[in-house]
C-alpha cells in the first residue's frame, strides 16, 4: 500500500476533497527536485509542493507539508495537543483502513486521541503502511519565548505553531515498540506470539 493520492480521485466515502483536485499533487506531479516520474531519477518519496499553493496554507498545515513533502510514502500521525490528527491522503487512508471519521470541510481530515495510537498504529502497519510519529517537541510557553527572540535574520517572520519533529517511522520489517505500544497489551501479545510475529530487520554498521 502506499499513503499517495487514493486511486479515482476521491476519499475513502466518495466524497471529492482539495487534495484529489490539485494538478500538482495528481496528473503533474512531481518530486522535490521537480523530476517528473518518466524522470530515471524520479524519487516517488519526495514531491514538490509549489509556492503559491503553501501560501494559502495555515501554519499548521504549511507545517504538516513540510513533513509530507519528504515523506510521501508514509502516512503521518501528525501530534496536535492530545490528538493525532491526519490531513489529506493521509486522512483518506485513516478512513479506508482505521474506520476513522472524516471531519467537515474541503480538507480531508480525521484523528484519534493519544491513547489510540498502539490501535491505529497496528492497524495500518499490518496491512503493509509505513507510519510516521510528528510529536510536538515544544510547549506554548516555549513558543512564546521563541517569538520573543531578536536575534532572528532579518526578514524571517515570527514563528506561529510549536516545534515537531518526526520521533518515528515504523514498518512491519521494521517495527519496535514504545511506550505508546506497551499501553495496549493485546497488541503486545498478538505481536510476540507465533501467530503475530512479522519480519524484523536489523542493519549494524
Amino acid at each position: 500500500p502506499s499513503a499517495s493520492v487514493t486511486p479515482g480521485g476521491v476519499g475513502a466515502t466518495g466524497t471529492v476533497y482539495e487534495h484529489h483536485t490539485l494538478k500538482w499533487l495528481n496528473e503533474e506531479r512531481r518530486d522535490a527536485q521537480r523530476r517528473l516520474p518518466s524522470n530515471d531519477d524520479y524519487d516517488p518519496r519526495t514531491l514538490y509542493v509549489p509556492d503559491y499553493y503553501r501560501k494559502k496554507l495555515t501554519p499548521g498545515l504549511t507545517l504538516w507539508w513540510n513533513f509530507k513533502a519528504k515523506n510521501m510514502d508514509t502516512v503521518l500521525f501528525f501530534k496536535v495537543g492530545k490528538f493525532y490528527e491526519t490531513y489529506h491522503m493521509d486522512a483518506d487512508v485513516g478512513v479506508a483502513v482505521c474506520q476513522l471519521s472524516y471531519m467537515k470541510g474541503a480538507v480531508a481530515h480525521c484523528g484519534f486521541p493519544e491513547i489510540s495510537y498502539a490501535t491505529m498504529a497496528d492497524r495500518l502497519v499490518r496491512a503493509g503502511y509505513k507510519v510516521a510519529r510528528v510529536e510536538q517537541t515544544e510547549t506554548p510557553q516555549m513558543l512564546a519565548e521563541r517569538k520573543k527572540n531578536k536575534r532572528r535574520p532579518k526578514g524571517q517572520p515570527a514563528p506561529k505553531v510549536v516545534n515537531r519533529e518526526v520521533c518515528s517511522i515504523m514498518t512491519l520489517g521494521t517495527r519496535t515498540f514504545c511506550y505508546l505500544d506497551v499501553a495496549d497489551q493485546q497488541i503486545m501479545e498478538n505481536t510476540t506470539s507465533s501467530s503475530g510475529t512479522g519480519p524484523l530487520l536489523a542493519i549494524a554498521e
